[in-house]
């Protein structure tokens, strides 16, 4: 009975990678669209790794950077996972506030998004700039990053995603 429904196993393993992939690129747009938005090096940096995969660097600058499917790279199905998004710019621990923030003259650049004035205190984080004026400042909030994780965007849009991937799969395949 088994062998004849055998096939199945690789159908579900296939469209859950398709969920993943999609689940990727809603999260990848999120990131992007939450973060610092500076040039545009750090929105383009994301990348979803499969388990034996590295991240690039930034891909454009300029603009938000929009991912699509092409983004992310078709792997196995494993049980230990399929990807992880990882950041690959030099800067991306200073965008998510991890490391104390270091100078960097933007002062050429227009950033991508608004600017929030204030004063950022000696080895304080990118984010944290004490709002109401100064020479300093930032371009998504200072709890961007654990805001995104736990407060349920990430959730969200890793649903959002794996809806979309599940249920474009069987269409694709002729089943629906």
């Amino acid at each position: 009975m088994a062998k004849d429904i055998s096939f199945l196993v690789k159908d579900i393993k296939k469209a859950t990678v398709q969920a993943a992939r999609e689940a990727c690129v809603e999260i990848m747009n999120g990131l992007a669209e939450a973060g610092p938005a500076h040039t545009g090096a750090f929105s383009s940096a994301w990348y979803a790794v499969p388990s034996n995969g590295t991240a690039g660097g930034p891909r454009s600058e300029g603009r938000i950077y929009k991912y699509d499917l092409r983004n992310i790279p078709k792997t196995r199905f494993t049980q230990t996972g399929l990807y992880k998004i990882v950041n690959g710019a030099e800067h991306a621990d200073e965008a998510m506030d991890l490391v104390p923030h270091t100078y960097e003259d933007f002062d050429d650049v227009e950033p991508l998004k608004p600017r929030i004035y204030g004063v950022r205190p000696d080895a304080a984080t990118r984010g944290d700039v004490l709002d109401g004026g100064g020479p300093n400042w930032k371009t998504a909030p200072a709890d961007w990053w654990p805001t995104f994780n736990s407060g349920g965007q990430m959730q969200k849009l890793l649903a959002k995603g794996a809806n979309k991937g599940f249920l474009n799969f069987g269409k694709a395949r002729g089943f629906g």
